[in-house]
């Protein structure tokens, strides 16, 4: 009778220790994944964090529909290319949409930067986007150091441009959080 009791009280507890696994906070390890580019590569994000390499990433959830996020996605743009271009990375996740419908959304925009189509939904699942645009800060450790949700015009992108320059200057880093964020740095 006890030992069903045990099992009882660890099957109930399981789901409880499995999301705390699936949870994402700035200050953890990033959850690291992989997703065909609109070029039709591959992306997988280990290969520019450690132990691989040590790039920071920004990466930005959107869609095609968005409008805050083709407001956001110039800023975001002219603010990574203050950057060395061997430190920085941005990443840009479409969310849910077919590849025809972001081929032509961005063939006229003229990024340079990795499209990603993440068509079901399971990268942006992970990442816990519940709006766009989403950004995500991980430092070339593969630790999650910002996440914020929406775009402000007047404020642009204050306060994810104080991360990066920390992060990528290593000067002090802690985590921030932004606009709409979930998540309390530690």
């Amino acid at each position: 009778m006890r030992m069903m009791r045990f099992l009882a009280l660890i099957l109930m507890l399981l789901p409880v220790q499995l999301l705390a696994q699936d949870s994402i906070k700035v200050g953890l390890p990033a959850p690291t994944f992989f997703l065909t580019a609109l070029d039709g590569s591959k992306f997988f994000l280990s290969e520019y964090i450690a132990p691989q390499a040590h790039k920071t990433v920004v990466l930005d959830f959107f869609t095609t529909w968005c409008g805050p996020c083709k407001k956001e996605l110039p800023v975001l743009d002219a603010l990574v290319k203050k950057y060395p271009r061997d430190s920085v990375l941005l990443v840009l996740v479409d969310v849910g949409e077919k590849r025809e419908t972001v081929m032509a959304s961005f063939n006229a925009a003229g990024y340079s930067w990795p499209v990603l189509l993440d068509q079901f939904s399971a990268i942006s699942g992970k990442y816990k986007v519940i709006s766009f645009p989403s950004l995500f800060i991980i430092d070339g450790g593969g630790i999650l150091r910002y996440m914020g949700s929406g775009f402000d015009e007047k404020k642009g992108l204050s306060k994810a441009a104080k991360v990066l320059e920390q992060v990528v200057y290593k000067k002090g880093i802690k985590g921030e959080k932004g606009k709409g964020s979930r998540n309390i740095p530690p």
